[in-house]
């Protein structure tokens, strides 16, 4: 019951054999000020009961004594027949404390004897039952909407699931609301939704699909807004209400005459705990058998139950944002363990390399012990007896023969700087040298001094070169063969080569630069290879090793080697030597 005025509203049943008696009550309940009541009367117990059942009154006026049936025996068929009980007052001609004592064990409010009975006093016993079972019906409800509440906040507690905690809340409020349908409908873009959960009353249809297109002609965001600011929509009456055609089209698929709906709001936490609320969805409740008065108390209800599925849902939000990232960890974590597999094999095989390479250059460093005393050995021996025999015959030799003697002495020349030049080439790399402080042009003066080029032969070189942190020794045998080849294959005397140096940032860059006779570019790719000269025959200076021990240990510093040349204008041989961090 709601009290809108002073007056209380009320349906009052006076059960009264005396007609006098009747009419006297009745006109001291309609003259009332403070009541506003709809009276019926009958004359006997078993009528009573009848009209109780067909449409049950909020306070009966009870004659103890009438026909067949008194007012005492009323009372325990009512009991048993009635779903809900109203408030009794029994009135009696003659006052009976054993009589009293029994009704109000039937739950009989009041005890009033007729003769001491004032208007009054009626009315005033009337107003004080009937609010005390307003203020009861109160009490009880509100318990009955706090055990709802409790019961969905413990499920909220002990579930994880988002979806039977919503069934809970739904059934809930369908029970305390007395409504026919309940259901919770999650928005998706613009007011597009998915009832995600339901419970209709039996006889009442269930909604045929889960999705709820919107084709309302009022702009989305209007409805968002309405709802985000935390407004109802209460209506009572659906066929009387202001509604555009779409929203009365909507509440009839689901055959509502009264309609609630409340805004779900909850906060995206994952952000910052201060984010503004987003609109989840809506709670909607329907009452389909007859028009329904939303009363404050239905209102508060909903309004506390959305709170609860406020919560659980950003519980819910973030448990699955919690599997999503504990997934993702997992993932890496797996990830990971595959990724320290593969470096474990990968340093097994590591491992295995660098041990048959460790064979290898052990391999590598016998041969060329072997290559250094096996093969010159013999070198030594048939350079020895060449000369023994030259000084042995003196000049008894012909000079046919004298001259293939000295062929012998020049090929075991050339054999042998061809093993040193290929125990040289070997040892690349494969072996550790110190990096010092090298001035480039005391470092080129030692070169030339070794090399001794001819009288009027001029290796020139910049008086002011830098000092460099470097491996001098491989720079120097870089520079050697540079710049003894230049010397070696000159077609002149009186040639000329000069060195160049350019700081280019993070490397160095030097060219030696010559006036021989050039080297036709088609030749240009060939000459870094093994064993390649550009001619050949008994007269051929050099071993064909040398430019590729430069080019082995400029790439293995890091650097490049190139040579820019034409027939008969000269060579420049470049390479890049990375300075040292």
């Amino acid at each position: 019951m709601s009290t809108c005025t002073e007056r209380t509203e009320c349906k009052i049943l006076i059960v009264e054999d005396s007609q006098d008696n009747r009419e006297i009550y009745r006109e001291c309940l309609v003259s009332a000020q403070n009541l506003d009541c709809q009276i019926r009367e009958c004359e006997s117990a078993e009528e009573a009961l009848e009209m109780c059942i067909k449409d049950c009154p909020d306070l009966i006026l009870l004659d103890y004594i009438l026909p067949k049936l008194d007012g005492l025996q009323f009372l325990r068929q009512a009991i048993d027949r009635l779903e809900t009980m109203p408030a009794v007052i029994m009135v009696t001609g003659k006052g009976s404390e054993t009589i009293a004592v029994e009704a109000m064990k039937h739950g009989v409010r009041d005890y009033v004897v007729k003769g001491r009975l004032t208007p009054e006093q009626l009315v005033n016993i009337v107003v004080n039952t009937l609010n005390d079972r307003q203020l009861k019906a109160r009490i009880d409800a509100q318990l009955q909407q706090q055990e709802v509440v409790a019961r969905i906040a413990l499920k909220i507690s002990q579930s994880l699931e988002l979806s039977s905690i919503l069934q809970a809340a739904v059934e809930g409020t369908r029970e305390l609301l007395g409504c026919d349908r309940t259901l919770v409908c999650h928005l998706g873009s613009g007011l597009n939704g998915t009832i995600v959960a339901e419970s209709v009353l039996s006889g009442w249809s269930v909604a045929e699909c889960d999705r709820l297109e919107s084709n309302d002609p009022v702009d989305p965001a209007d409805r968002i807004e309405h709802y985000l600011q935390g407004h109802k929509t209460a209506i009572s009456d659906i066929e009387s209400a202001d509604l555009t055609d779409y929203d009365l089209h909507r509440y009839r698929q689901f055959q509502a005459k009264a309609v609630l709906t409340v805004p779900i709001l909850v906060r995206d936490t994952s952000t910052s705990p201060l984010s503004e609320s987003r609109l989840w969805g809506l709670l909607i409740a329907h009452h389909c058998q007859t028009v329904h008065h939303w009363n404050t108390d239905e209102l508060d209800l909903l309004d506390r139950l959305s709170l609860q599925m406020s919560i659980a849902i950003q519980q819910a939000e973030l448990v699955t944002d919690l599997k999503a990232i504990l997934a993702t960890q997992q993932a890496i974590e797996h990830q990971l363990r595959e990724r320290v597999l593969e470096i474990e094999q990968a340093n097994l095989q590591l491992s295995a390399t660098s041990h048959l390479l460790a064979d290898r250059n052990q391999e590598l460093n016998d041969f060329s012990h072997i290559v250094s005393h096996d093969l010159q050995a013999p070198l030594r021996g048939i350079s020895n007896l060449a000369q023994w025999l030259g000084e042995d015959l003196g000049g008894k030799l012909p000079a046919k023969n004298q001259q293939q003697l000295d062929l012998i002495k020049d090929r075991v020349v050339q054999m042998t700087a061809l093993i040193d030049g290929l125990l040289r080439y070997a040892r690349i790399g494969r072996e550790t040298i110190d990096s010092l402080p090298t001035n480039i042009g005391q470092l080129l003066a030692e070169v030339v001094d070794i090399l001794a080029p001819p009288p009027n032969f001029q290796v020139l070189f910049a008086a002011d070169l830098p000092t460099i942190e470097t491996q001098a020794l491989l720079l120097k045998q870089v520079f050697t063969n540079l710049i003894g080849n230049a010397i070696k294959y000159h077609d002149r005397p009186n040639g000329r080569v000069e060195v160049l140096v350019t700081d280019l940032g993070s490397v160095w860059q030097f060219t030696i630069v010559d006036d021989g006779p050039g080297i036709d570019p088609e030749h240009h790719h060939k000459i870094f290879g093994m064993f390649k000269r550009l001619v050949s025959g008994d007269n051929t200076k050099g071993t064909g090793i040398g430019l590729a021990i430069v080019q082995k240990i400029v790439e293995a510093q890091g650097g490049s080697v190139w040579v820019e040349s034409k027939l008969g204008k000269g060579s420049a041989f470049s390479f890049t030597w990375p300075k040292l961090a």
